[in-house]
């Protein structure tokens, strides 16, 4: 755009890829050659200048006009063409000045660079400017007619051609500006477009990232737990020793189905064959791996799931990642309880166990599971609390850990 307020772009339209392309060889050539053009306006306007201001009149200063430096006025006029798209306004004035003074040196008011300087503002210039300056440049002329002549011979054909200039330049500055609108509201809207490319991709990576940590945390966790059993009791207890290693290579083998799964996300879609969700529905396996890990987890449900698929892969992610922490974090706990409540307006997940939280060394967890369930609950506008278990007689410091997860499910799918 240009810098002038209300200005439209000088750039040739061709060369937009948002643009169709311009019909003729002519337009486009010129319009590649946008300079080229200017120059030679400028050497037209300058023939037809001098040829306008060769008049048998006497003017104001003689017929010796030539020898008195007014000759160098239809060149100062025609040069100010080359900033007709740049500087509309300027040119014009320049313009107007060279025609006023070209008027007092001779009978006929030379309007060809008159014209087309007006015919410029019009276009690369504000609508309003090319009003005033038309009205202007009559009112100055005629002016100067009657202080030469005594009359304003020229006010008619002045009027007549400075109307049918406004009006050319009116309606190709219109299209013009017209066309600029629709190129920045194109170059807005692909703006918009990237910026939600952006948060799409933003929001997909995060949702990986959780996917990532439950499947990753929630394996490994149960991998380390039974291959620490697996050597404490591999002298004593082969049986057991055999029997917890064949349990490793299961959950191994489980967690790589799912990291398979996740991972064919960043394929093509067309490719990828999506294994389903987990939902409520597989609580019972969740828990018992859990349990073969030495976890002693129960299991309290009260009331109906409810149907939305979304809410259950939450409640189920919920439960995954409270076991989680409790088989990381918890010493020697004596319960671990898993109590889902549910009614018409709410599901409500709450893991607690009794053992003592031992803290959260810095080489085994990051905190992006809880964040990542947080991000989960408030996706349905719920909530997530974790801290220290309180003891409902005391209302101090219980032991252990809780975890609790409110979603509502008074709408169901919505996400």
């Amino acid at each position: 755009m240009s810098a002038y307020p209300g200005a439209v772009s000088t750039a040739p339209l061709d060369v937009d890829p948002l643009l169709p392309r311009p019909p003729g060889l002519v337009r486009r050539f010129w319009m590649r050659h946008a300079r080229l053009a200017d120059w030679l306006l400028v050497v037209f306007a300058l023939i037809v200048g001098y040829l306008e201001a060769v008049d048998t009149g006497a003017g104001l200063v003689g017929a010796d006009w030539l020898v008195s430096g007014f000759f160098a006025l239809p060149v100062v006029g025609a040069a100010a063409l080359l900033w007709r798209r740049s500087r509309p306004l300027t040119c014009f004035g320049v313009a107007l000045a060279c025609s006023l003074g070209l008027t007092l040196a001779n009978t006929t008011v030379p309007a060809t660079v008159l014209v087309l300087a007006l015919y410029a503002v019009a276009v690369y210039d504000r609508f309003a400017f090319a009003w005033i300056g038309a009205a202007l440049a009559v009112a100055l002329n005629a002016g100067v007619e009657i202080l030469v002549q005594g009359s304003p011979h020229s006010l008619a054909l002045l009027t007549v051609t400075f109307a049918i200039t406004l009006l050319i330049g009116v309606t190709v500055g219109g299209r013009r500006r017209y066309l600029e609108a629709l190129l920045d509201r194109a170059a807005q809207l692909t703006r918009e477009r990237d910026q939600q490319g952006q948060l799409a991709a933003i929001e997909e990576r995060a949702r990986i990232a959780r996917e990532m940590h439950d499947v990753v945390a929630h394996g490994l966790s149960v991998m380390i737990r039974l291959s620490d059993g697996a050597a404490a009791v591999a002298t004593s207890d082969p049986y057991r020793s055999r029997e917890a290693v064949r349990q490793i290579g299961e959950v191994g083998r489980s967690s790589l189905r799912d990291m398979r799964r996740l991972l064919g996300v960043l394929r093509d879609e067309g490719q990828v064959e999506f294994a389903p969700q987990p939902t409520l529905a597989e609580l019972d396996d969740l828990v018992e791996t859990y349990r073969s890990a030495g976890l002693p987890v129960a299991v309290q449900q009260k009331g109906t799931p409810p149907t939305d698929r979304a809410i259950q892969v939450a409640l189920f992610r919920g439960v995954q990642e409270a076991l989680t922490n409790a088989l990381r974090y918890s010493r020697e706990p004596g319960r671990v309880l898993v109590s889902l409540d549910y009614d018409s307006t709410s599901a409500t997940l709450d893991v607690t166990d009794d053992g003592i939280f031992v803290g959260r060394p810095e080489s085994v967890g990051s905190g992006r599971g809880l964040l990542g369930l947080r991000e989960r609950a408030v996706a349905f506008g719920g909530t997530v609390a974790a801290g220290p278990a309180i003891n409902p007689e005391t209302g101090q410091d219980g032991g252990g850990w809780r975890v609790r997860m409110m979603l509502p499910t008074a709408i169901e799918g919505t996400k």
